[in-house]
C-alpha cells in the first residue's frame, strides 16, 4: 500500500513539474494539459493510497494533512485554469499570469510533497 502511495506520488512529481515548466519554456499548450492531467490523476491516487494507509497505520500531522488537500485542490483549480485557457484559444494572452500563477501553486504543492515525504521518513524512524 505505501510503495503504491510513494509509486504515484512521484510520479504526480515528474509529471507536474514537467508539465509546470516545459509549459512555460514553451509557452501553453495541449500536450502540457495532457501531461498536467496525468500528474493530477497520479496525486489523486497517491493521496488516496496514502489515506488508506493512515488509516491503517494512523494519521500524518495535521499540518501535513492541511498543505496536502490544499496542494491537491490547486493543482486541481490549475488544471482547470490551463484548460479553459487552452479551449477559449487564449492560451497565449494568457500565458504570462498563468506562468506566475503556476509557479505559486507548483511551489505550494512541492513544498506540501517535501513535507510528506520528510513526515513519512520520521514516522518510519520511531
Amino acid at each position: 500500500m505505501l510503495l503504491r502511495a510513494v509509486i504515484w506520488m512521484n510520479l504526480a512529481l515528474i509529471f507536474y513539474t514537467w508539465a509546470v515548466f516545459s509549459g512555460r519554456r514553451q509557452g501553453l499548450h495541449r500536450k502540457h494539459l495532457l501531461i498536467f492531467g496525468l500528474g493530477l490523476v497520479c496525486d489523486y491516487l497517491g493521496t488516496t493510497q496514502m489515506n488508506h494507509f493512515a488509516a491503517v497505520y494512523g494519521k500524518a500531522p495535521e499540518w501535513h494533512n492541511i498543505t496536502g488537500i490544499a496542494s491537491l485542490a490547486g493543482m486541481a483549480f490549475h488544471f482547470l485554469l490551463a484548460l479553459a485557457a487552452s479551449f477559449m484559444g487564449k492560451a497565449e494572452s494568457v500565458n504570462r499570469i498563468f506562468h506566475r500563477v503556476s509557479l505559486t501553486i507548483y511551489s505550494c504543492w512541492l513544498l506540501a510533497f517535501i513535507s510528506g515525504a520528510v513526515s513519512g521518513m520520521l514516522r518510519m524512524k520511531h
